[in-house]
């Protein structure tokens, strides 16, 4: 199974850039995001439509917050929901961009700065955390400034559900996750036993435990997400340090028990950023911000023999430190880069989608008919030569838009001795 990595946006200022989270993709084919610089103001709120046209829906400044590096969520009501970094407040966008400041909550005691997309819950409400702040919050001593786990109603009912305070863990890192068991999880960075993060636990009505706490004989610093694998154990990535080497996968059962999966080398990546995304297979993949064959990043897989598998490369062209990684609907993975697209020199977004692959070709009474694997909404196009030594391909078809998971298209003017074809999918 071979990936093609498709740049679909390039950011460039004075428009919105930079991007620090991913996108959230609408069944239009639209995406929406937020960047933290850029738009005219102090980040901004995007959409880009089907046809690749970037639209500012909403520019922060101190009414609505500043610096948005946290991703957006999508609400049960189709609208848009997030927090910017400074200015506490909590905003729903519709998709039209309709923007509204539901409350000012965030702060002191309830904690400060979301980094991680809020997730949305089987009850319909919004988990997030905060990185600072929290019950024993302190304007001259950080060393109580440890962040929370909230809970937050779409009308914008808050209510805190955890303060870290280092024993039971020290700065959330990674967006939440909600198991099959109806818990949510997450991690953080530091405190624990050892100081060096844990995996934490905390129910809708908001028991808390700590799940495990990282001793560093593997590498540690817990700094993404998780997500539950196919055989039930919560799968997750440390960025380690210069002395513990580039990062691990690792996983952990609900009743604590800790594996070593795979770790990366440079080569297949390091510092791995975001949470793991898994596919209907079961399969997870992921991003690194750094390593690979340009030391741009990398996207990878997981294989069964738990290797990781690079599936593409960042460089400067399609943009370097990818930031998080999102499943879409027709079943690609998409995310953004946050830096050196080319000529786009402020991040991209782009897809990853498996390569196309032929049927065999049946000719009859002059007429080729071609079938290829497609996806919902891919849109395609066929092209042929004559012999495999010609310098050019001929454009055959125009745009097919597929409309279920297989392509077809049927070539009327097949009269040579032999035609070669080819499938390209195009980013729109």
């Amino acid at each position: 199974m071979e990936f093609s990595l498709q740049i679909l946006y390039g950011f460039q200022s004075p428009g919105p850039v930079n991007p620090q989270s991913g996108v959230v993709r609408t069944a239009d084919g639209s995406f929406y995001g937020v960047t933290p610089e850029g738009g005219g103001g102090y980040g901004a709120l995007y959409r880009i439509g089907p046809d690749g046209q970037l639209t500012v829906l909403t520019v922060f400044d101190n009414a609505y917050g500043l610096y948005p590096s946290a991703g957006l969520v999508m609400g049960n009501d189709g609208a848009l929901y997030g927090a910017p970094a400074v200015g506490d407040v909590f905003f729903r966008v519709t998709t039209e961009g309709g923007y509204t400041n539901i409350c000012t909550l965030f702060g002191g005691t309830n904690g400060y700065q979301l980094d991680y997309a809020m997730i949305l819950a089987n009850d319909g409400n919004f988990y997030g955390t905060t990185t600072y702040g929290g019950a024993g919050y302190s304007t001259t001593n950080d060393a109580y400034n440890g962040g929370t786990v909230f809970r937050l109603t779409p009308s914008g009912t808050f209510t805190l559900l955890n303060s870290f305070v280092g024993t039971n863990g020290f700065q959330p890192m990674g967006r939440l996750m909600q198991s099959t068991n109806g818990n949510i999880y997450g991690t953080t960075a530091f405190g624990g036993q050892y100081g060096l993060g844990t995996v934490f636990c905390v129910s809708p009505t908001g028991d808390f435990k700590i799940v495990y706490s990282f001793d560093g004989i593997d590498p540690a610093l817990p700094t993404t997400g998780l997500v539950e694998g196919k055989d039930g154990w919560l799968y997750g990535m440390t960025e380690g340090n210069y002395l513990q080497g580039h990062g691990i996968i690792y996983k952990i059962s609900t009743n604590g028990d800790y594996a070593l999966v795979a770790s990366f080398d440079g080569t297949n990546g390091r510092y791995p950023v975001g949470s793991l995304v898994k596919d209907d297979d079961g399969q997870l993949y992921g991003l690194a911000k750094l390593g690979g064959a340009f030391d741009g990043g990398t996207a990878f897989r997981l294989t069964t023999n738990n290797e990781i598998e690079v599936i593409a490369s960042f460089n400067q062209d399609t943009g370097q430190w990818p930031t998080e990684l999102t499943r879409g609907a027709d079943g690609n993975l998409y995310g953004t880069t946050s830096v050196s697209g080319g000529e786009y020199i402020d991040g991209t977004v782009f897809r990853l989608v498996q390569i196309p692959e032929i049927s065999p070709v049946s000719v009859s009474n002059g007429a080729a008919h071609l079938d290829w694997t497609a996806f919902a909404s891919g849109v395609y196009q066929v092209e042929y030569k004559a012999s495999l030594s010609d310098t050019n391909w001929n454009l055959l078809s125009g745009r097919i838009m597929a409309t279920t998971n297989s392509a077809a298209f049927t070539d009327l003017s097949a009269t040579d001795a032999s035609r070669f074809y080819r499938i390209g999918l195009l980013p729109r």
